[in-house]
């Protein structure tokens, strides 16, 4: 799953069998009211029962690709770099999977480089 926050573009990916405790993560992750807008694909159908998140759009892509402010433009964008960014590694192990993609986020979100994120991380926060 493909996470990111409006407000600031932050991208951050979440790898699950299925949506058990993911709403847990989406409230946390989000700016306050959380207002999720995915694709038409059914394993969404009953996340807006989840506790932490207030609505959900279900963007259908064979109508339109954008309703209102409602619109996964900017999931599939950071979702397109995934297969790239594995591609150099040659094979990751699904035990591996959400260690790679948090360094592919910090990466693509840290604006004062990945690196100087790394050197400056206060483990005790």
């Amino acid at each position: 799953m493909t996470l990111v926050r409006r407000s600031d573009g932050r991208a951050r990916y979440l790898v699950r069998k299925n949506l058990q405790g993911v709403d847990e993560e989406i409230a946390e992750l989000g700016d306050g009211s959380v207002i999720l807008c995915t694709d038409d694909y059914t394993i969404y159908d009953d996340i807006d029962e989840y506790d932490g998140i207030d609505a959900h759009l279900a963007i259908t892509h064979d109508d339109a690709y954008v309703i209102g402010d409602a619109h996964v433009n900017s999931c599939e964008n950071r979702h397109s770099f995934i297969r790239q960014w594995l591609a150099k590694f040659r094979g990751v192990s699904k035990h591996y999977l959400q260690g790679y993609l948090d360094f592919l986020s910090l990466r693509q979100n840290e604006t004062r480089g990945w690196f100087d994120a790394i050197l400056s991380y206060d483990s005790s926060a």
